[in-house]
């Protein structure tokens, strides 16, 4: 549960006219969004006959379905679990807490039209567990930078097995160079932590004493995360749990291969979940719809397998990811007490600069 101050401002939350769904302060976003969605949605159903789509998904094995839905529920957990080794160098919450605010900051970035869950699950773990959501957010960030580094090793396994296309070769070489220069950054962040400080401190005196006093608080916050890399031990739990994490979500999508009686190799399952890591953290409609639906079917075509297939196999997938993404988000909603309004306004107001702590 959230604490006190967290439920008294959430009562000023719900009396504020000024919270409001974020389409309503963006909604240039969603639009975008929508005809985004729509554009790829047609070059995803081009050349389909939509009965033997349909056709192809009736011989879908649901129990299978479900063990690949179970799968991906897995694969949240150990995300939970990874998380909590990147929190411990302050408050490490409980694994139950972890999840939950993990599985709602999945479901704000699947369902809203820009990219907030990251700052929803800085400013609900900051919150519930009277944190720096500075603090927090910089190790999201960590998260993204190993997540990154695991794209980059699936690419270069990826080219063991086949020959990639110049677009993913594309890919791999930007990862790597993006990669270099966030590891370069951090490393030279954690080297140099306390000259920085101690710069930014020197340079800051041209602001109001509480100005100063705010930002390099909120400094010392954000670098103190990564204090994880320091320690070998929690570097070695770090690798590990986001080993498994790959495993299991390259494992959801072969589970919905065999659920629609096709064999595959496990690398073009592989091959799937490195293209929709990438192709979906770009902002799209709530939903993702469209844009999944073609990352999937340009990704099995690569393989030659055939559009109608591939297109319900988008599908299946689809509805494994997305339901449970929804269903474990509005748990996470219920459990923690958070109306969703108020969610969406308080992620958009701390991505803003709007919130401090």
């Amino acid at each position: 549960m959230l604490n006190s101050k967290e439920k008294k401002s959430g009562e000023i939350a719900r009396q504020d006219p000024a919270v409001r769904p974020i389409w309503s302060k963006g909604g240039w976003q969603l639009w975008i969004g929508i005809i985004f969605s729509l554009i790829f949605l047609i070059l995803a159903l081009r050349g389909v006959d939509l009965k033997m789509t349909a056709t192809t998904l009736r011989g879908t094995n649901i129990l299978m379905l479900c063990a690949a839905a179970c799968c991906f529920v897995f694969s949240t957990a150990a995300k939970a679990f990874r998380w909590r080794i990147l929190l411990v160098s302050r408050r490490t919450p409980s694994f139950m807490r972890a999840f939950l605010i993990l599985s709602i900051g999945l479901m704000v970035n699947a369902f809203l039209p820009a990219r907030l869950g990251e700052f929803a699950r800085a400013y609900l773990m900051g919150e519930a567990e009277a944190d720096s959501k500075i603090y927090v957010l910089g190790t999201i960030v960590l998260e993204k930078v190993v997540d990154l580094l695991f794209l980059l090793l699936s690419l270069f396994m990826l080219l063991l097995w086949m020959r990639l296309p110049e677009w993913l070769i594309g890919l791999a070489r930007g990862t790597a160079l993006i990669l270099l220069i966030l590891v370069i950054s951090l490393i030279f962040l954690l080297w140099k932590k306390e000259l920085l400080l101690n710069l930014l401190e020197k340079t800051s005196r041209i602001l109001p004493p509480r100005w100063q006093e705010w930002l390099v608080r909120q400094a010392r916050y954000g670098l103190s995360s990564l204090d994880v890399i320091r320690k070998p031990r929690l570097m070695i739990g770090l690798f590990g749990w986001s080993l498994i994490i790959w495993v299991l979500s390259t494992l959801t999508n072969t589970l919905v291969f065999l659920a629609m009686k096709l064999s595959m190799p496990i690398w073009v399952s592989l091959l799937l979940l490195v293209v929709l890591q990438v192709g979906t953290a770009v902002p799209s409609s709530p939903g993702r719809i469209g844009v999944f639906q073609y990352l999937v079917v340009l990704c099995l075509s690569l393989i030659a397998l055939d559009k109608n297939v591939a297109l319900g196999y988008s599908i299946a997938l689809y509805l494994v990811v997305y339901i449970s993404i929804a269903l474990l988000g509005v748990w996470g909603l219920w459990h923690e007490k958070i109306t969703w309004g108020r969610l969406t306004h308080a992620a958009l107001r701390f991505s803003e600069g709007r919130k401090s702590g």
